[in-house]
């Protein structure tokens, strides 16, 4: 198969890292951040509240999680209705136990179909961010501008009719983006987004008329990467994690405050296979010195009211 010239053509190719969102940064240099309690190391965990569609489109791609059969797949459909029926209930009681406060990265039709878990987030004071309409409307490259702004304007203004809070923060379904999405978040009133995952501390980022604040959601330590994709035992998933922790907190004695991220998915890690082992993971953070939890909204304040 002979490959043609024009395979290799891409209009967005440009100098430096093919895009100008954001300067070069390289965090072993970079100015110590100081959380403003003298906290070392906080715990943002984001919980990611979908609804998968029965009948899911397989284009423009597949995001994960997204039904690998054809046609209705009630096996997969119910598969993640559980997170939203049964999970987030455990998820639910073991933040209450350790006093952790997630960012809620939720799907406006999921607020729309259950108002009762939005009430039960609202209750427990936990930040709602827009995270698209649902997980069969996606944002890719080439996507219709006026589309793209339709569906980004819907997920922030359902979201903030129903639950009454600013609603700031943005997580893009299946980490999907086109090369507008972060323009439009801001458009639409967004002040953060967590969709690029190449650092453990926040970074400003361009837009077309403002800017946004990148934030560091790692993938690595998602609970869809280990325990869905890769299958690996909940024993991996616990030391991974273990590991980040211990690194980040010690890299907060010398080169200033970090960020440990965790991504839960209630379909994922709120099966009663998987929920103990949250259980010692949570502990074991909680009871780390110096550490304490923070929701996006709280954490992009105080990165921003410092020099960067």
């Amino acid at each position: 198969m002979t490959i043609q010239n024009s395979y290799f053509d891409y209009p967005h190719r440009g100098p430096g890292m093919d895009q100008d969102r954001y300067g070069y940064r390289r965090l072993a240099k970079s100015a110590p951040v100081a959380w403003t309690d003298g906290s070392k190391l906080l715990l943002w965990v984001m919980v990611h509240l979908e609804h998968f569609p029965m009948d899911m489109p397989a284009r423009p791609f597949i995001p994960t999680g997204g039904m690998n059969r054809p046609g209705i797949s009630v096996w997969d459909y119910t598969q993640r209705d559980y997170g939203n029926r049964v999970g987030i209930f455990r998820l639910m009681k073991l933040f209450d136990k350790y006093g952790i406060v997630p960012t809620v990265a939720m799907n406006s039709q999921v607020a729309v179909r259950y108002p009762f878990l939005l009430d039960a987030m609202i209750e427990r004071n936990w930040e709602i961010a827009a995270s698209g309409v649902d997980m069969s409307h996606l944002h890719y490259g080439g996507m219709p501008e006026d589309k793209e702004r339709e569906q980004v304007e819907k997920s922030f203004a359902d979201l903030r009719r129903l639950s009454g809070q600013a609603v700031t923060g943005w997580h893009s379904p299946s980490h999907s983006q086109s090369q507008l999405t972060p323009d439009l978040v801001e458009e639409a009133g967004g002040r953060y987004i967590a969709d690029w995952i190449n650092d453990d501390m926040p970074y400003a980022f361009k837009t077309r008329s403002g800017s946004l604040t990148q934030m560091p959601l790692s993938y690595d330590l998602s609970d869809k990467k280990i325990l869905y994709q890769q299958s690996l035992p909940s024993a991996v998933y616990a030391h991974q994690t273990d590991m980040a922790r211990q690194c980040l907190r010690d890299e907060a004695d010398t080169k200033g405050a970090r960020i440990l991220s965790l991504s839960l998915s209630p379909w994922v890690a709120g099966q009663p296979a998987q929920i103990k082992t949250l259980d010692r993971v949570l502990g074991a953070v909680m009871e780390t010195p110096d550490t304490r939890s923070a929701t996006g909204a709280e954490i992009v304040a105080q990165w921003k009211g410092q020099s960067q």
